[in-house]
């Protein structure tokens, strides 16, 4: 079952996590967000092994179908700028292993669609398509240094 589905039988079963929900889209998508541990607590309590950042994705999704016009349905673009700072941060973990000419052999045009799939994501407020593009982007990354080290850096 989705994280999805078992959190809108959650809300059905209870008035109370339903109106959790509710307080928490009416404040805002920091709140939403750093509430999902509880309601992943809760999922993980009825036997259900969704990671937090499921729950986190579609909680953010649930807000912008069910309370369109809460400050929780709008675009978090401090959400986004945190998971792409995390995502660079890990990329130059690697990059900072490579020569100087590794470097400048280094090729991540690999991660052009990636940047249209996130820039598409942003534009349609789809936090789901996002964080997918955004993992996308960075395993692109990381293959092209993989690939790279594998052929031996600079020729």
């Amino acid at each position: 079952m989705k994280a999805r589905t078992t959190l809108l039988e959650l809300f059905r079963e209870s008035s109370e996590w339903r109106s959790f929900f509710r307080s928490c889209c009416e404040t805002s998508t920091v709140r939403l967000r750093s509430q999902a541990c509880q309601f992943h607590k809760e999922l993980k309590k009825q036997c259900h092994g969704f990671l937090t950042e499921e729950v986190e994705d579609a909680l953010l999704g649930l807000a912008r179908e069910l309370l369109p016009n809460t400050p929780a349905a709008k675009w978090d673009a401090q959400w986004a700028h945190e998971l792409c700072k995390d995502a660079l941060a890990h990329l130059a973990e690697r990059y900072a292993e490579f020569s100087y000419a590794e470097k400048e052999d280094l090729d991540l045009s690999c991660q052009h669609s990636w940047d249209e799939r996130m820039h598409a994501a942003g534009l349609a407020n789809d936090p789901v398509a996002f964080r997918v593009a955004l993992d996308g982007w960075t395993r692109a990354g990381l293959e092209a240094m993989k690939r790279l080290r594998i052929r031996g850096g600079a020729a």
